[in-house]
């Protein structure tokens, strides 16, 4: 039990030590590496580039298309062709030509045919200009999920590292009643064996010196756990050392809520979003009216059939291609009207997301006025319980107050401290959620 005892306190010293020598990490930092190192980032970014690449690919459309076509083979059998007498015309020197009728017959070996064209668009730019646009938005989107992903990776860093903060006051605060109690557990030894304090007494402070000591592990377990998810938000080795600084409890602020909604309407990526859906709603109706428009394309062809003796070698051809459907049934007019539709539900769908995010942002902003109000609230009481422990230990020095009203108050010292503990935390979940709310990276 001694050499289990050597061991704990062993491996406590041995973690304080590792504490005091991990690098600090401010959350600055902290949000910085997640910015860079963070796979779901970059993920998203990889995103973004595709959307890029997409529309320069798209853009290529508006320069002249290429086309080439090989037909190769060999007749199966003779290919004859009859001319008839005088085909080619009757001449006064010459008569007619042929003089008579002829057959030809090409020889039964390879032959082939090879087109080229090479065809600038004229017509389809305005065409292929609302593609180019709809392709930015498309790309836009991608940049606001990835700006999304941002928001949403440094509100998790944010919140993880104030969890830390926490549970490192919170071992702190447990190591300082850790100390305490072994102090008080000594005291108590020590009247023991002056018979001026019964065995119980001493049996209840090491009973809660034990208490204090596995409290003392779990938290150093939890911080463990929660540095191991801070690193993989990070994108670095799990096991990766470092410390956090405890971050100073900031002044009351007046925040205006207008303001407030204000900023979030033009930071949140879902009001964003939805303009550029409602946005490329619109695209979409334009390019279906530019369907009625006339394919119209400036061409230059050629073509060769070679190993065939009696056709042309060599065809040169420029002119235009022109690709036109009059005639539709109403196919292009139906979907024109679906699509309008579609438009004006994405411009209600983007009212709606505005006064979501108002209504959002004034709910975190009352929430983080309230975790305010009460973080002021337990810190009071806990001044106010450490003040009356230190009149209780002090009495009880001078033999004027029994060991239970000690453990009694430090108990009630212990609980105070909890409540501010998660007085703490949750006006940092709110800030950070107050944060969110307001679109900030």
């Amino acid at each position: 039990m001694k050499l289990r005892h050597v061991l704990f306190l062993f491996s406590i010293g041995s973690f304080g030590l590792a504490q005091q020598k991990s690098p600090v990490l401010t959350i600055e930092d902290a949000v910085a590496l997640a910015m860079k190192a963070n796979r779901q980032v970059q993920s998203s970014a990889l995103g973004v580039d595709a959307a890029r690449q997409q529309t320069a690919a798209q853009k290529t459309s508006l320069l002249p298309q290429f086309q080439t076509y090989f037909l190769g083979g060999e007749a199966l059998r003779h290919v004859s062709f009859d001319i008839p007498r005088g085909a080619l015309g009757v001449y006064p020197a010459t008569g007619p030509i042929p003089g008579g009728n002829t057959t030809v017959t090409t020889p039964q070996q390879f032959t082939g045919l090879f087109f080229a064209q090479a065809a600038q668009p004229l017509s389809q730019i305005w065409k292929i200009h609302l593609s180019l646009v709809a392709s930015r938005i498309a790309e836009e989107l991608a940049r606001e999920s990835l700006r999304q992903q941002r928001q949403d990776t440094a509100s998790s860093v944010r919140d993880l590292y104030y969890q830390i903060a926490q549970t490192q006051t919170q071992i702190e605060d447990a190591d300082a009643n850790e100390k305490y109690l072994a102090e008080l557990q000594e005291e108590t030894d020590r009247n023991l064996a002056q018979q001026a304090a019964l065995k119980g007494d001493s049996l209840s402070v090491k009973a809660k010196l034990s208490q204090q000591r596995y409290q003392l592990l779990t938290l150093r377990d939890t911080i463990e756990n929660q540095k191991e998810s801070m690193n993989r938000l990070l994108g670095r080795d799990l096991d990766a050392p470092f410390s956090v600084e405890v971050q100073p409890m900031p002044a009351p602020e007046e925040l205006d809520p207008a303001a407030s909604r204000r900023e979030a309407v033009q930071q949140r990526t879902e009001v964003r979003e939805a303009r550029l859906q409602a946005t490329k709603a619109e695209t979409t109706v334009r390019q279906e009216r530019a369907k009625y428009i006339p394919d119209v394309s400036a061409t230059f062809s050629y073509t060769t059939l070679p190993n065939v003796s009696f056709a042309p070698q060599n065809v040169l051809h420029a002119g235009f291609l022109v690709q036109w459907q009059p005639f539709d049934w109403g196919q292009k007019r139906h979907q024109a009207n679906a699509l309008r539709d579609s438009a004006k539900q994405a411009s209600l769908t983007e009212q709606d997301a505005e006064q979501q995010v108002a209504v959002d942002v004034s709910a975190k902003l009352r929430a983080l006025a309230e975790a305010r109000v009460w973080l002021d609230t337990t810190a009071l009481s806990v001044e106010a319980e450490r003040e009356k422990l230190r009149v209780v230990t002090n009495r009880y020095h001078e033999k004027a107050a029994l060991l239970s009203d000690v453990l009694q108050q430090q108990a009630a010292v212990t609980s105070a401290g909890d409540d501010h503990e998660r007085a703490v935390a949750a006006f940092w979940r709110a800030k950070a959620s107050f944060d969110r709310a307001l679109g900030k990276e």
